[in-house]
């Protein structure tokens, strides 16, 4: 039985983005009756796994493995590396001694020595990696890494739904709590603002859950898909979880908290959907109004069922050819 060994880039100042996607993936790596261990960590190496004890674990996977340091990981059939944390010096050191190399990347901005290189991203299809040291890349909606939950959700409609609000695992409620008082001050009549799970609540959030009298709603932490179920809008970061959002035919209004949501901003606003390049609490209120007013169909580049297993075929595929 073939090992995947996953290293994973996560933690409070990092987010839990990667570890969702990576969690599916390694899901889906054992319905094909593979062995997995992740380890997850940040620059400082693997974390111990009480440090992210906060994020949801599945249970049917197997708990964060610690390692003394990401170069002391022990060998397996095929490592699999997301984040940025990750350079090139790093994946050069780790390809000379495992079998398979896999990068997830999602910017094609820092090239990476990779057998195999898999951009699971909205704007996967846009980004040229033919310069990139690759053997081979999959990318595009049909590689998204989403959990099949989300495909499953009923549609919701505008006049009785909800709106999410979350700004990934690194807000306290700095960044959403704005964003979620402009949305209730545009009329919008049921939010749910989700803080990070990893970070205490900032002080702010208290004072307005009760300005709402009773139409906001905090989570510290919360499961997406069964906040997605009862919402039909998300208004939040341009990462991994306006995917999740797409995929679950949410409308969404998203802002790119980091540089590497760049490219999501992009491919969004080409497709037509209200996407900012920064934080704009007024202008996302604004913009998820209209959506209210006239939902857009579904757009080309939301992600597909299935994703998860392609992935692993191409990653067995790479094994096959001993990478």
């Amino acid at each position: 039985m073939p090992t995947l060994r996953f290293a994973i880039a996560a933690g409070p100042s990092l987010g839990l983005g990667h570890l969702r996607r990576m969690q599916v993936l390694a899901a889906a790596a054992r319905a094909a009756d593979l062995s997995v261990a992740l380890h997850v960590g940040d620059a400082a190496g693997p974390r111990p796994a009480d440090l992210i004890a906060d994020a949801a674990w599945p249970p049917d996977l197997p708990g964060p493995v610690p390692a003394a340091s990401w170069d002391a990981l022990p060998a397996a059939d095929a490592l699999i590396v997301d984040g940025a944390i990750f350079d090139a010096a790093q994946c050069r050191r780790w390809r000379r001694r495992t079998g398979c190399l896999v990068v997830i990347d999602d910017t094609g901005a820092a090239p990476r020595p990779a057998d195999l290189l898999v951009n699971p991203g909205l704007a996967g299809g846009a980004i040229d990696y033919a310069a990139h040291p690759v053997t081979a890349v999959l990318r595009g909606p049909a590689h998204a890494l989403v959990d099949p939950r989300f495909f499953a959700l009923p549609p919701v409609a505008a006049e009785s739904g909800r709106v999410v609000v979350a700004f990934g695992a690194s807000d306290d409620g700095r960044v959403g709590g704005p964003v979620a008082e402009a949305l209730l001050a545009a009329g919008l009549p049921a939010v749910d603002l989700v803080t990070s799970p990893l970070w205490p609540v900032n002080e702010t959030v208290a004072g307005l859950v009760a300005a709402g009298a009773g139409r906001l709603v905090h989570h510290h932490g919360a499961e997406m898909a069964a906040l997605l179920a009862d919402a039909w809008l998300y208004c939040g970061a341009a990462g991994v979880t306006v995917g999740e959002a797409l995929a679950a035919d949410r409308a969404v209004v998203a802002a790119a908290l980091v540089a590497d949501q760049a490219p999501n901003i992009a491919v969004l606003k080409a497709a037509g959907l209200a996407a900012f390049a920064a934080v704009d609490p007024a202008a996302m209120a604004a913009a998820a109004v209209a959506e209210r007013a006239w939902r857009r169909p579904r757009p080309a580049l939301a992600p597909r069922p299935g994703g998860p297993a392609r992935v692993i075929a191409g990653i067995l595929a790479r094994l096959a050819q001993d990478c």
